[in-house]
C-alpha cells in the first residue's frame, strides 16, 4: 500500500540561492583571458565556471584557461553578439544540467567572457529576457577591460570599444604596471568621456575578484550631483538625489521611458529609495528590455541616496535631463 503524501503545511521549502553570472567584456587584447586565468588560479574562487566566446572559426582562449576540461565552455562560430543568442542560454543550461548530474563540480558562480568585438547589449538582453529558462542564474555586473597601453587609441578608433565601456557597470584598466601616471590619467580621461562607471586598476597577475560578481548598481563614480559625459554620439547622464518615490510612479515612468526612447536609450540603471521600503530597489533596462526590479537587502553605502544613470546614443543632454526630471518630485535638486 502506498504511503500517504505528506501534509504540505509540514514541508519546509528551501529556495537555492541564484548563481551569479558576471560578464567580462573588452576590446581585442585588453587582457580578459589573463584576468580570468589569475582568478581561476586563486583558491578563493574555486567553483567558478567560465563560458568563453571568441571571434573566428577556431577557439583558443579556452585552452589558455587550463581548466577547460571541467568547467569551461567554448561558444564557437563567431562573435557572441552576432551568433544565436540561444547559444548562451543553451551553454548556461548545459552547465546547470551537468552540475546537477554531478558531471561538473558544484560551481557557485559563472563568468561569461565575450569576444573582443562583442556588443554587450544583446548579451545583457539575453540574461535579462529569459527569466524562466535561466531562473537559477542572476545577472551580476558587466565589467569592461580597457588596455592601459592602447586603450586611448582603441577608444578613439573603434566604436565597439566605446559601446563596451558605455554599457559597463565597472571599468577595469589592465596592464597598469606597464604605464606611467600620465598615461593612466589620460586613459581615465578617455573613459570618462563615455562612462561615469567606477574605474579600477589591475596589474600583472591580479584579478578583480569578488567585484565581478557584485550586484550591478548604477556606477556613478566619485562625482556628486549631476554629471554628463559625452563621446561622439554617446551621452551619459548621472543624477544623485535624496528623495523617496512612490512605486506606482516609478513603475509607470520606467515603462514610458523605455517605450518612448529605445533603442537610442542604450541603458538605464537606477538605485532608488521607495516609499515604505527600508532598502533600495535596483532597476535595469537595456534598450527595450527591462529587467525585473530587484529589492536589495540594504543600501550599499551608509548614505541613503538614490542614483540614476542614463546612457544614450543620439539623444541630447536636455532630453535626458527631462526624462529624469519627469520622475522626481518638484523641487528636488541634484
Amino acid at each position: 500500500m502506498n504511503a500517504p503524501l505528506p501534509d504540505p503545511a509540514t514541508l519546509t521549502l528551501v529556495r537555492e540561492e541564484a548563481i551569479p553570472v558576471a560578464v567580462l567584456t573588452g576590446f581585442l587584447g585588453s587582457g580578459k583571458t589573463t584576468l580570468i586565468r589569475a582568478l581561476l588560479a586563486d583558491p578563493a574562487f574555486a567553483g567558478t565556471a567560465v563560458v568563453v566566446n571568441e571571434f573566428g572559426e577556431i577557439g583558443l582562449d579556452h585552452l589558455m584557461l587550463e581548466r577547460a576540461a571541467e568547467d569551461t565552455v567554448l561558444l564557437e562560430g563567431g562573435c557572441l553578439c552576432c551568433a544565436s543568442q540561444g547559444d548562451l542560454v543553451r551553454a548556461l543550461r548545459s552547465l546547470l544540467a551537468r552540475r546537477e548530474r554531478a558531471e561538473l563540480p558544484a560551481y557557485r558562480r559563472v563568468i561569461v567572457e565575450t569576444s573582443g568585438l562583442a556588443d554587450p547589449a544583446p548579451i545583457l538582453q539575453t540574461l535579462m529576457l529569459d527569466p524562466l529558462r535561466l531562473s537559477r542564474y542572476r545577472l551580476a555586473r558587466l565589467t569592461a577591460a580597457v588596455d592601459g597601453l592602447l586603450g586611448i587609441e582603441t577608444l578613439h578608433r573603434h566604436s565597439e570599444a566605446v559601446r563596451q565601456v558605455a554599457f559597463a557597470d565597472e571599468i577595469l584598466i589592465t596592464k597598469t604596471d606597464l604605464i606611467d601616471d600620465d598615461r593612466l590619467a589620460a586613459t581615465i580621461a578617455a573613459i570618462r568621456a563615455t562612462s561615469a562607471a567606477p574605474v579600477t586598476q589591475s596589474r600583472a597577475r591580479q584579478h578583480p575578484g569578488a567585484r565581478l560578481f557584485q550586484s550591478a548598481g548604477p556606477g556613478i563614480g566619485p562625482e556628486t550631483g549631476e554629471t554628463v559625459h559625452r563621446h561622439g554620439d554617446y551621452t551619459t547622464l548621472s543624477r544623485r538625489f535624496v528623495a523617496s518615490l512612490p512605486w506606482p510612479k516609478v513603475d509607470a515612468w520606467l515603462g514610458r521611458v523605455v517605450e518612448c526612447s529605445s533603442p537610442r536609450l542604450l541603458r538605464l540603471k537606477a538605485l532608488l529609495a521607495i516609499e515604505g521600503e527600508d532598502a533600495p530597489v535596483l532597476l535595469q533596462a537595456v534598450q527595450h528590455i527591462v529587467h525585473r526590479p530587484e529589492r536589495l537587502a540594504s543600501w550599499p553605502e551608509a548614505r541613503r541616496e538614490s542614483r540614476i544613470v542614463l546612457i544614450a546614443e543620439g539623444i541630447e543632454k536636455a532630453t535626458l535631463v527631462q526624462l529624469i526630471d519627469d520622475l522626481l518630485p518638484a523641487g528636488v535638486q541634484p
